[in-house]
């Protein structure tokens, strides 16, 4: 028991100087904007992405969510914060001067309720407890009782990650063969514009956080995981093999999880782009270029699929997935 509590708070400290890690002017630029934009209503700025992987943010688009308490005090509408709701996060675009170029955003709108209950293997998709288990920071958090409430919420998304990802894994593993094969099924449950190789890329930018969180990630499962040699430096933990015993039955169960996963988080990701395609401006021309950054296929968009991104949609997608745009 003292074993797994000292699991715990190492996995607490590690992702806790994650979000208080530094981030550049930009960052907070944008982080205060959303502030400025929806006021009260928002409890704190989540920073993730491949521009806090990178540290880059020239040029490109910087991905956040955005932490409510209330969608309808974010949203100020019914209709918006119900959908936000029912099919959950709202994305808004932004573009604002600073220093003499244009920052680019996009932000996700999610509850801190939501941020509870989908970082947990409760949640019917990975979209929050996948994305959370990577690298955040928080350039801004209404209070401690927020930030310590976001650093509790990434934790259990962490857990969540290595043990639904365990069952699945042969009885020797490595911290890469979980953490590549945890993103690679989360990205089967969209339909990903991603290429070959992006759960490979995602561990290989931070391979010694993952070799260091991995222990602690799986402390207290079911199943022990038992590992292998001294881990007293970063090297030895970065080679370090672990142990758990393969339980047919609970791999099957944990196989068809996924399967269902898979089912029902690319029936959600369509949902999500024909509303997400509606909430903000140029939002279709923002989609259809995310996709082409991302698989290197491109479409052009009617006048009028511009004019009515919701109908032109599910006629885009398909036209794309033709093409080979989705893996």
């Amino acid at each position: 028991m003292a074993e797994q509590q000292g699991q715990s708070a190492q996995l607490s400290r590690i992702v806790e100087a994650e979000l208080r890690q530094p981030v550049s002017d930009a960052v907070v630029a944008v982080a205060q904007e959303i502030r400025r934009r929806h006021g009260e209503a928002v409890l704190g700025c989540l920073f993730y992405g491949s521009c806090l992987r990178d540290g880059q943010d020239d040029g490109r688009v910087l991905d956040f969510y955005t932490l409510v308490d209330s969608y309808r005090a974010f949203h100020r509408g019914r209709v918006m914060a119900f959908l936000n709701k029912l099919i959950p996060p709202n994305v808004y675009y932004l573009e604002m001067p600073f220093e003499g170029r244009t920052l680019r955003a996009k932000y996700a709108v999610v509850s801190m309720a939501a941020l509870f209950r989908d970082s947990s293997p409760a949640a019917l998709v990975p979209t929050i407890w996948a994305r959370m288990a990577q690298p955040c920071a928080l350039p801004y958090a209404h209070d401690e009782w927020v930030r310590d409430a976001v650093r509790d919420a990434l934790v259990q998304a962490v857990r969540t990650t290595a043990g639904q990802t365990l069952p699945l894994l042969p009885a020797r593993f490595s911290a890469s063969d979980l953490w590549t094969r945890a993103f690679r099924e989360s990205y089967r449950t969209e339909f990903r514009a991603e290429r070959v190789g992006r759960s490979e890329v995602l561990h290989g930018a931070a391979v010694e956080r993952y070799a260091n969180l991995t222990e602690a990630a799986l402390a207290g499962e079911a199943w022990p995981v038992e590992v292998e040699g001294d881990r007293e430096s970063i090297d030895e933990r970065r080679t370090a093999l672990f142990e758990h015993a393969v339980d047919p039955g609970r791999r099957r169960l944990a196989e068809r999880r996924w399967y269902w996963r898979r089912q029902a988080g690319r029936c959600l990701h369509v949902l999500r782009l024909i509303k997400n395609a509606h909430t903000f401006t140029d939002g279709l021309d923002y989609v259809l270029w995310k996709i082409e950054t991302h698989s290197g296929i491109r479409t052009e968009p009617t006048a009028w699929q511009r004019r009515h991104p919701l109908l032109a949609a599910p006629g885009l997608a398909w036209r794309l997935y033709r093409k080979g745009a989705f893996r």
